[in-house]
């Protein structure tokens, strides 16, 4: 025997060349890396953007306070200028408070006069109007109004000096950022990528089959002992692979032996179930037969009456010939009356034994042609509701002195083309059953058949007995062979086994069983019109 190979055929894997540094979709740099961007950068973008709305809201709310000190500190020191209508005296206050470049423009203007008393604007370009804040404040010379002191002043430039500073910050950030992945990047590619890669490769080598190859992978961390676990998996899978060498060495002579055990037994086995067959259809062909003789016995019993009457008939007209050939040849008087006695008697006669022996007849008749039909099983067309008769007259001996009545309910004109002959063999073992077994403890009984269309294509068929019924787990078992009530006492089991067999295999139809403990049984028989062909040879065998 040859030895199977030590390790199994190598798989071929398909294999992706590492980039440098690991830089792949789906690599694990590509996801440090992802992963530092998305974890830094995203938190900083947020807190920039909230950093910024803080910051002009921040600014705003000190522009606000101090354009208010501004312009209280204006109203108070231009007093004196506007009182003795000297602008040169307030020009050098108002250019001291421009020199604050958050300062858009001044403007004084005196009720009486619609020119300015003083105006300064800051050149340049008009600032966003959404950060200039303006106030108008009075100019009182004691306690009365001498002028209007209108200021505005702009945010802009404090929010251009934080966004420089943020900008300064976000330059440091990135830079920070950017030797942060290269080191991280150095770090990843020498201590994890380069060992992965390594036992990726050992990996692929174990899933071809080069367990010849040990691992090898060097340092202390993590992925060191993966390799080392996995070098002691190589290794099992080495002495797994040699104790299954050693195993297949004997395997062969094994499965022979056991093929020669099984060889033997499944003879022994054929053999017996040849023999079980050989009984069973053994047991079937006596169970048609026990029915044929229960028939010849049923119909040979119900012969009596009319053989009898016919017979006693007979005896009594040959007393009257008797007498007449007395009193032809003399020795005898000869009366009218005598003779018209006579003549009455033997006409009355003569009906009793017209009677009786045609019901003689008609009962050999309908016999014949039951027999027949279930010894020969010739196909043929017949009328349902009449072969249903026949073997009505047939059974009906059976029933003639118990206390059970057969009803029937027959639909005329049902023309079928099947085999009457395993039909009526069916509707026996039906009726017999009843009497035997549905009727078992019950004093008196009805038994119903049947017999309606379905439609076009099927006919109904039922016996109804009321009965004492079955409980489900016989009613679950009723068709199987060799299963019967009345195992030891007579009963073989075989009598609803070979009705199921007749009605779907031969007659093509289902037969169904309706029964509960005390509510009776009903068999539902559903036949086509047109029984399915049947091969020859197996119809014997069928039931």
């Amino acid at each position: 025997m040859s030895e199977s190979p030590l390790p199994p055929p190598p798989i071929a894997l398909p294999r992706t060349p590492a980039p440098a540094f690991g830089w792949q979709r789906n690599s694990l740099t590509f996801a440090v890396v992802l992963a530092l961007l998305l974890g830094l950068l995203l938190p900083t973008t947020a807190v920039l953007l909230y950093d910024g709305q803080k910051t002009r809201a921040t600014a705003m709310e000190d522009l606000k306070r101090d354009l208010a000190r501004a312009t209280e500190v204006m109203a108070l020191s231009l007093a004196e200028p506007v009182w003795q209508v000297s602008p040169d005296l307030a020009d050098p206050m108002v250019k001291a408070q421009m020199d604050d470049p958050r300062f858009v423009s001044v403007q004084v203007v005196e009720p009486a006069s619609s020119a300015p008393f003083l105006s300064q604007q800051r050149a340049g370009d008009a600032p966003d109007a959404d950060l200039v804040l303006s106030q108008t404040r009075p100019i009182q010379r004691d306690g009365r109004e001498i002028a209007k002191l209108t200021v505005k002043m702009s945010a802009a430039p404090l929010l251009q000096t934080k966004q420089a500073e943020v900008w300064r910050t976000v330059w440091r950030s990135v830079l920070t950022l950017t030797l942060s992945l290269v080191l991280m990047l150095w770090v990843l590619q020498r201590y994890v990528m380069r060992p992965m890669t390594e036992l990726t490769g050992a990996a692929e080598a174990l899933a071809a089959g080069r367990l010849d190859q040990p691992l090898r992978v060097g340092g202390a961390d993590e992925i060191a002992r993966v390799g080392v676990a996995m070098e002691r998996m190589r290794q099992a899978l080495l002495s797994a692979f040699e104790a299954l060498r050693q195993h297949n060495l004997n395997l062969e002579e094994t499965v022979a032996q056991r093929t020669a055990e099984l060889t033997t037994s499944n003879a022994e086995l054929s053999e017996a179930l040849e023999t079980l067959q050989k009984a069973q259809r053994e047991l079937v062909e006596s169970e048609k037969l026990a029915s044929l003789g229960r028939l010849v016995a049923g119909v040979a019993h119900e012969l009596n009456t009319p053989l009898g009457n016919a017979l006693t008939v007979v005896s009594a007209l040959d007393d009257r010939y008797k007498q007449l050939e007395a009193m032809l040849s003399g020795s005898v008087q000869m009366r009218r009356s005598t003779l018209e006695e006579l003549a009455r008697d033997t006409r009355r006669g003569q009906d009793i034994l017209q009677r009786n022996v045609q019901k003689a007849a008609d009962l050999v008749r309908d016999f014949k042609q039951v027999a027949i039909d279930q010894t020969a099983d010739l196909r043929r067309d017949f009328d349902l509701a009449k072969v249903v008769e026949d073997v009505m007259v047939m059974v009906e001996p059976s029933f003639k002195h118990t206390p059970f009545v057969i009803d029937t309910d027959l639909r005329h004109g049902l023309m079928m083309n099947s085999y009457p002959g395993a039909l009526g063999q069916v509707l026996t073992n039906l009726l017999m059953n009843a009497l035997l077994h549905g009727f078992e403890g019950v004093e008196r009984g009805h038994v119903k058949v049947y017999c309606a269309p379905l439609d076009d294509q099927q006919v109904e068929l039922s016996v109804t007995d009321d009965g004492r019924g079955m409980d489900e787990s016989v009613r679950r078992r009723i068709f199987d062979p060799f299963f019967t009530t009345k195992l030891g006492t007579g009963g073989s089991g075989l009598g609803m086994h070979i009705v199921h067999s007749i009605v779907t295999n031969v007659l093509g139809g289902q037969i169904e069983v309706r029964s509960s403990p005390g509510q009776g049984t009903q068999m539902l028989m559903k036949l086509p019109l047109l029984a399915p062909q049947r091969v020859s040879g197996t119809a014997s065998e069928t039931h």
